[in-house]
């Protein structure tokens, strides 16, 4: 196999759909986050991790704290050997025996455990059924010595069973029944308290809703459902003193604290190998039977078949756009890894390493759902549709919101509500379906209106939010949730607001005029005129943009500033948003490079604050060079690669992007330590005694905008109301690309040559053979394919 990206912790597959990690002992946890959209899991690359359906706080399965060092909570299965009394794990953890060979490979939707311990090879496949509550623990063990070998095989689960993290064990035990039913080789779950209220607002009050369940797909030789008589009182993971004993206890009941081990017995002739599997869920009282789906999935037989589900299941959602770059980097990320870590993590899954989240957060899931444009739009509507649920009838939003039984704050944050017509017309480009204009959504507090009356909402909410100078007020914070103290007195103003809603004026004002609600149109486009005039009299630093005033009229991110002297955000959204005049974007983006633009990313600001300021908020209060405090934040360091596309500097934008793409930092992985095929939420700035250190990776936002703005702003396909856009904007030196992507109806096979080597211009196109005399594409709407070859150099079409 032909290596891609390789470093002393692992590798990418020749085609960059599996991450390889070739040892237990990665500088961080190097996990997969495994969802179907309801029941998910993480798994790390020593086989620790949690389960969890709907959300990870309010339904958690499997216990587990965090802990990013330890990393010590797990589903595990022990390997014992009777006559050479040895036991280890399927996976590196608990046990940590001594291995000859060890493996741990992620992929869409799977992951997968191979070692060589004692003459046996086990290989062990994790993953989550497509279309049902629950996952699989597929080993088989494979005898590699010359003699017969007697084993039995031991799950071991601690069950939570609801609300997390369980803090108050001693109690929340109490109320867990486990039950065995031999028949079906398993071990039942039930737990007869929630976090909720009744219907009477009386907590404690109602039973956990489901089901959970384990089982083998082979006879028990026995079974244990206590922790105490599993492990021993006082002894750990790694030994406990159920591998001493010829049995397991077989304890059940709900006198005990709760656990699932089932034990099966395994028989190995030389050189012969033996598959079981052992599957965990939980089945949804009066609408699931936890026992049909154990007679459905807890076979060898149906466990291949779910695989091989989930690899079609995976292909829906990858595989309707690819790309074929120069770069592998690029490639790999964009056809699978930003795809998957979007979706799985992010949209479904809504929890990871470093973050446990019970909802959705109102512009973040929101800006996430564009990862389902090109191949199943029908999830980025039904996320539009969602949000707007979250809308208060005066059209502001919750900042986020439960995803089970809802509930969340209602704030000042003068962001949130806009990501509703921004991702609107994100979607209208894609799909042209204005019908979702008029699906009724009830509001919070009132009744059911045409999603354009949300969208008109929300604007009209903003409009309601201005400074006597005319610029928007920054109120809670704006995107930069750090900055939390700036303007909660309604007083201090957001110039990325400006930028972010002058944007959004440009497109909503032809919307409107499409309705017919020419007075609205009207005045979106006065106050577009008027937000402009206003971020560039009072926004304009001589050299840049400021972020904020502050409610005492303190400026921010100015030169006046010691520390937070620039921002990124509100002069790259000048570029972005068309608020700036050429001379001004230019001279901002000249800033944004000699300030912010280093070696792994463009920093969020600069210079980091040192000292913690109660007039600004929390962002000075991380460590100098964490985070949004002088780090790369990379969801925004995306942001900076579009503005240098659209501000005429190709290289600049391609280097920007490369510096942030995670495989490329497999190159000095002992300095980043993170994953090096998702995303990082951020990464450490140069006064960061740990330069360059990647964190808080798979639930950030940045997934979905690495793979926006390589698709849209590098490769330069973008829809349009009337057409696919063929605009690249690529490094001289690339000879060409190609990008194969659905569009309402077709798939358009773009081959693209640069035999000039230049950064930019379309000089010729040709579809199915033809010469075409535009580079923006039509509609087919044909369900055929069609080959669109283009020759950049100098522009002599439109």
């Amino acid at each position: 196999m032909n290596r891609k990206f390789e470093c002393a912790y692992g590798h990418f597959s020749e085609d960059g759909r599996e991450y390889v990690v070739t040892t237990p002992f990665t500088p961080r946890p190097w996990g997969n986050i495994i969802s179907n959209g309801d029941y998910s899991l993480m798994v790390s690359q020593t086989g620790s991790g949690y389960s969890w359906r709907g959300n990870a706080g309010q339904n958690r399965i499997t216990r587990s704290f965090q802990d990013l060092i330890k990393d010590n909570w797990g589903k595990y299965l022990y390997i014992r050997d009777l006559d050479r009394r040895v036991h280890w794990s399927a996976t590196y953890k608990p046990v940590m025996h001594p291995f000859r060979r060890y493996e741990a490979a992620h992929g869409p939707g799977y992951s997968r455990f191979t070692q060589q311990i004692e003459e046996i090879e086990s290989v062990l496949t994790v993953f989550v059924a497509a279309d049902a509550p629950l996952e699989f623990l597929h080993l088989r063990l494979t005898n590699l010595s010359d003699e017969v070998r007697r084993l039995d095989v031991t799950s071991y689960v601690e069950w939570l069973l609801g609300f997390a993290p369980d803090e108050h064990r001693e109690f929340h035990k109490l109320f867990i029944d486990v039950a065995v039913d031999e028949k079906l080789n398993a071990l039942f779950a039930r737990k007869y308290l929630w976090g909720f209220p009744d219907e009477h607002g009386r907590y404690n009050n109602i039973d956990w809703p489901y089901t959970a369940f384990m089982a083998v797909s082979e006879s028990l030789k026995s079974y244990d459902g206590d922790k105490e008589s599993f492990l021993g009182l006082y002894r750990n993971e790694d030994r406990p003193q159920a591998m001493d004993e010829p049995t397991l206890a077989r304890r059940v009941g709900r006198f005990t604290d709760a656990i699932a081990a089932l034990q099966a017995a395994v028989t190995l002739q030389p050189r012969a190998s033996h598959t079981l599997v052992f599957t965990l869920g939980a089945a949804e009282k009066e609408r699931e039977d936890a026992a049909e789906l154990i007679r459905r999935y807890a076979s060898v037989e149906a466990s291949e078949r779910a695989l091989q589900e989930v690899h079609a299941f995976w292909s829906r959602f990858l595989d309707a756009e690819q790309v074929e770059t120069p770069d592998e980097a690029l490639n790999f990320m964009t056809n699978v890894w930003a795809k998957y870590q979007a979706i799985s993590c992010r949209l479904w899954g809504k929890s990871a390493f470093y973050q446990v989240s019970a909802g959705y957060g109102f512009r973040d899931q929101l800006q996430d759902s564009q990862i389902f444009l090109v191949s199943e739009p029908a999830y980025a509507r039904r996320q539009l549709l969602l949000h707007a649920a979250q809308q208060f009838i005066e059209g502001d939003v919750l900042h986020w919101w439960f995803s089970i039984r809802g509930g969340g704050p209602r704030t000042n944050c003068s962001d949130d509500l806009l990501w509703l017509p921004f991702i609107l017309d994100a979607y209208l480009k894609e799909t042209a379906d204005y019908g979702i204009l008029d699906e009724p959504v009830p509001y919070l507090n009132g009744s059911a209106e045409p999603l354009y009356d949300h969208c008109k909402r929300a604007i009209e909410r903003s409009f309601s939010r201005f400074s006597p100078r005319g610029v928007p007020l920054m109120g809670d914070h704006d995107w930069n949730d750090g900055l939390s103290a700036v303007g909660t007195l309604l007083k201090g103003e957001s110039f990325w607001v400006a930028e972010f809603l002058y944007m959004i004026l440009g497109s909503f004002a032809p919307l409107a005029q499409r309705r017919g609600d020419h007075a609205f149109a009207r005045k979106c486009e006065a106050v577009r005129i008027s937000l402009k005039e206003a971020l560039n009299r009072w926004g304009w630093d001589s050299e840049w943009y400021l972020q904020a005033t502050t409610d005492a009229g303190e400026l921010l991110g100015s030169h006046q500033n010691e520390e937070g002297k620039i921002f990124l955000m509100p002069n790259v959204w000048a570029v972005i948003s068309g608020a700036a005049d050429e001379t001004r974007a230019r001279t901002a983006m000249n800033a944004v490079t000699g300030c912010l633009l280093k070696d792994y990313g463009a920093l969020l600001n600069y210079p980091a604050f040192t000292r913690p300021r109660a007039d600004i908020g929390y962002v000075t209060r991380y460590a100098p060079g964490l985070r949004e405090n002088g780090g790369v934040y990379t969801h925004a360091a995306t942001w900076a690669v579009w503005a240098y596309a659209l501000i005429g500097q190709p290289e600049t934008a391609y280097e920007a992007y490369r510096r942030i793409c995670p495989p490329n930092r497999s190159a000095d992985i002992e300095v980043y330590k993170a994953e090096p095929y998702v995303t990082p939420g951020n990464i450490d700035g140069p006064v960061s005694p740990y330069y360059g250190r990647g964190g808080w990776t798979w639930y950030t936002g940045s997934a979905q905008w690495l793979h926006r703005v390589a698709t849209h702003w590098i490769l330069g396909i973008r829809p349009q109301e009337d057409g696919l856009l063929v605009d690249p904007s690529i490094p001289a030196r690339w000879k060409g690309f190609r990008v194969r992507r659905r569009f309402r109806g077709a798939l358009y096979d773009i081959r693209v040559e640069n035999p000039s080597c230049v950064n930019r211009g379309v000089q010729s196109v040709s579809i199915d053979a033809k010469p075409y005399a535009s580079n923006l594409l039509p509609v087919f709407a044909d369900g055929r394919t069609h080959v669109i070859e283009v020759v950049m150099g100098n522009p002599s079409i439109a």
